[in-house]
């Protein structure tokens, strides 16, 4: 393990998880750190790894004009609303702080090295104040299923989840309030029965909810929920 004080982000840093603020500082950073630049690289291949522990499918292009449609039309929206109308305050300045790592399952056994480098045990690094975690309900017997949220983005793990029927996808909606399930974009299968898929972003999201549908999504679920979490 690295002896430098910025050491402890080596781990978020081979997987992508720092935030744009912290990646630019230690990107900076490991120009001058031989420590950091070989605990980077020692980690780089495991946590490159996690890109097999499941099979995410592109969405077709025209699920994708759907959903930018739609994304144009509350654009539009806030446009006649004027320019406050989607300001947010700027945050507080602070200082950088000591992280606090959470430990998620790894599908993947040789991640074990990997975590095992920074300094915790069997799991992917999860950094932040505002991370937190929450168990799916899955109607699948022998499965079970994490949502990852992180800030206002989440990533969902499943274990032990069989694949859909062939010509068949999961495929994952958020619902906000009582409105009608939405595609988040992600549509995944899933590789020895583990899947680590990314959900987005999760702002105002109530429950996020996964089905089978046919090989390149749908506008709407078109069968119940094999998991879903209210987050």
């Amino acid at each position: 393990m690295s002896r430098c004080e910025h050491g402890i982000d080596a781990g978020a840093w081979a997987l992508r998880a720092l935030d744009e603020r912290d990646a630019a500082v230690y990107e900076e950073h490991l120009r001058t750190c031989a420590e950091c630049q070989a605990e980077v690289a020692r980690l780089r291949v495991p946590a490159d790894a996690m890109a097999l522990a499941t099979e995410q499918v592109a969405p077709p292009p025209e699920l994708r004009d759907r959903i930018m449609r739609v994304v144009e039309s509350e654009a539009q929206l806030l446009r006649a609303a004027g320019p406050d109308a989607d300001r947010v305050p700027a945050p507080a300045p602070r200082e950088r702080r000591g992280r606090r790592w959470f430990l998620r399952p790894l599908p993947v056994a040789g991640l074990a090295a990997a975590t095992l480098a920074v300094g915790v045990t069997g799991g992917v690094l999860l950094s932040g104040e505002s991370s937190r975690t929450v168990q799916a309900k899955v109607a699948m017997a022998g499965a079970a299923a994490t949502v990852h949220i992180s800030g206002d983005r989440a990533r969902l793990e499943v274990r032990g989840m069989r694949n859909p029927p062939a010509g068949h996808v999961y495929e994952v909606w958020v619902q906000r309030g009582n409105g009608a399930p939405e595609p988040a974009g992600a549509l995944f299968t899933v590789l020895h029965g583990h899947g680590d898929v990314d959900v987005g972003s999760v702002k105002g999201v109530d429950v996020i909810m996964v089905t089978s549908e046919p090989a390149g999504g749908s506008v709407v679920p078109s069968s119940s929920p094999v998991i879903t979490a209210a987050v």
